[in-house]
């Protein structure tokens, strides 16, 4: 069954790992893989970062119960804040080590409990009151969507990796290891007047994500997974990568915990970002490139081939997807590492405004930056939560339930159920479906999504250029105007937040009035 399996989805065995052609420039460039010998991980990573579960591996069952996250906890720190919505906001300071810095040298980090309005179950942050509170981890919450839908052959690990990180990520140590990789500051939450004045309304603030380390706002979540890998016993990375802000980020952070890496790319995307290419083999990683069996080379045959990779090397690589699609308990992972971007939202906003926001507006592809930015508001129904997908990649929008990718959620597909090709001028947004819990979020009326042409999407750019002097991603530039639209919707005494990514090197020539 196992070498069935294995031929099945590694074409042959005996293949070559490495891509028949590394030239860009050939559409016919795939990735053939072969399957190799678990490494000798304790000979690569200290002995000492890996817990007693990795060297004899977790003892493999069934995937844990969901824990419900209780309301028992909440903080009773005098300094509660009650909007006008009574949503109520606890607000204390954190101290961490930083990365690069002395011991003695210590930074300070918000840290809140949020309680909605509604009878659900309140957020608690991870940090607070000074210390670290690893979070209640719960694998639910996906509604008629996600699941786990895997070959045999990977059963096991999937169990497995449910089972470490349900232990790690509720252990202390975790959380502070993770800190001295965080930022020593969170990213600015930055109040654009001028964009205000423009569109007439609400005040208009921008969660500054291009000010992380190559502009991704996905660090929270690759550092977390990277250091669950490193846990595990895991020497090799392997991800998925659109933008290559995100692939030039894991590369270096696999650098620096002396980590293998394997970045799998679209062949268009990769064709589109030769520079940023270059970059991530020189911080040391491998890059594949690959194409869907029709020849579209985007993040779908990225993730695609990701999967099958670590199917076939299932052993020896970790992979890190990079955003909340794929198998459960995946997308779990990934949203309980983005939360801390909401986090310092719910944190930033009572310090700057004295408030809440009354809408939070972002960018929506595989939605991993919805599933960190929107999670501490969900509970509460007067704040607009709203996504913004591209015209021509709008799975929530025009697509219908399937399964692909190892879960169920909603994707662009015909009437027999082929999946249908997307097109975005951001490769961040350029997918045929979308995480299960955004999927799930439509369904239950507790998101709007609107669309963006890639017009909309170069005049969000230049406007944020010209009037703030920031350049953004072109995946956050696709959310600008419908930002500036509900702002003057809202009208002013009111708030929008808007995450904005850091400036993509794909084809910027012509974005210069």
């Amino acid at each position: 069954m196992m070498s069935c399996l294995r031929r099945l989805f590694c074409f042959s065995a005996s293949k070559s790992s490495e891509p028949r052609n590394h030239g860009l420039n050939n559409t016919h460039n795939v990735i053939w893989l072969r399957s190799i010998r678990k490494p000798d991980v304790e000979t690569r990573v200290a002995v000492s970062q890996i817990p007693e579960q990795a060297n004899a591996r977790l003892a493999l069952g069934p995937a844990p119960r969901p824990i419900s996250p209780s309301t028992d906890d909440m903080s009773d720190d005098p300094s509660v804040y009650t909007s006008d919505t009574d949503s109520q906001i606890t607000v204390s300071s954190t101290t961490t080590h930083e990365a690069s810095s002395s011991p003695e040298t210590l930074v300070k980090r918000p840290a809140i409990s949020y309680q909605g309005t509604d009878d659900g179950p309140s957020y608690i942050s991870i940090l607070q009151e000074g210390s670290v509170r690893p979070p209640q981890i719960s694998f639910d919450g996906y509604g008629a969507f996600g699941g786990r839908f895997a070959p045999e052959s990977i059963m096991g690990f999937l169990n497995e990796l449910s089972l470490a990180f349900e232990s790690h990520v509720t252990d202390t140590g975790f959380w502070s290891e993770f800190a001295t990789f965080q930022r020593a500051e969170p990213t600015q939450l930055y109040c654009a007047r001028k964009l205000t004045t423009l569109a007439g309304g609400a005040t208009i603030w921008l969660k500054r994500e291009d000010q992380n380390e190559y502009g991704s706002h996905k660090t929270r979540n690759i550092i977390g997974q990277l250091l669950l890998a490193r846990r595990m016993g895991f020497a090799e990375i392997v991800t998925d990568c659109a933008a290559a802000k995100h692939g030039k980020f894991t590369a270096a952070m696999c650098a620096r915990l002396g980590l293998r890496c394997v970045v799998i790319m679209g062949a268009d995307d990769a064709q589109a970002q030769q520079e940023d290419v270059v970059k991530m083999k020189l911080l040391g990683a491998r890059v594949l490139t690959a194409r869907t069996p029709f020849g579209m080379g985007s993040l779908r045959a990225a993730i695609t081939e990701a999967l099958r990779y670590s199917v076939c090397n299932y052993e020896s690589a970790y992979y890190l997807m990079g955003g909340p699609v794929g198998p459960n308990p995946l997308p779990t992972l990934t949203r309980t590492f983005q939360a801390l971007l909401g986090e310092e939202v719910v944190a930033q906003m009572h310090t700057e405004a004295g408030r809440q926001p009354d809408a939070v507006v972002t960018a929506v592809g595989s939605g991993c930056g919805a599933v960190g930015l929107f999670r501490p508001f969900l509970h509460d129904h007067n704040i607009r939560l709203i996504g913004v997908e591209a015209e021509d990649a709008a799975a929530i929008t025009k697509g219908k339930m399937g399964v692909l990718q190892g879960a169920r959620t909603l994707m662009l597909q015909n009437e027999d159920g082929q999946i249908l090709d997307s097109h975005s001028i951001s490769p961040d947004l350029n997918l045929s479906n979308v995480g299960p819990e955004v999927a799930h979020w439509k369904e239950s009326g507790r998101v709007e999504i609107l669309t963006a042409t890639d017009a909309d999407a170069l005049d969000g750019f230049q406007i944020l250029q010209h009037h703030e002097g920031i350049l953004a991603g072109l995946d956050s530039s696709h959310a600008v105007s419908n930002a500036m639209r509900v702002a003057k919707e809202l009208g002013p005494g009111k708030n929008v937040v808007l995450l904005v990514t850091g400036c993509d090197t794909i084809r910027t020539q012509f974005l210069v009035a």
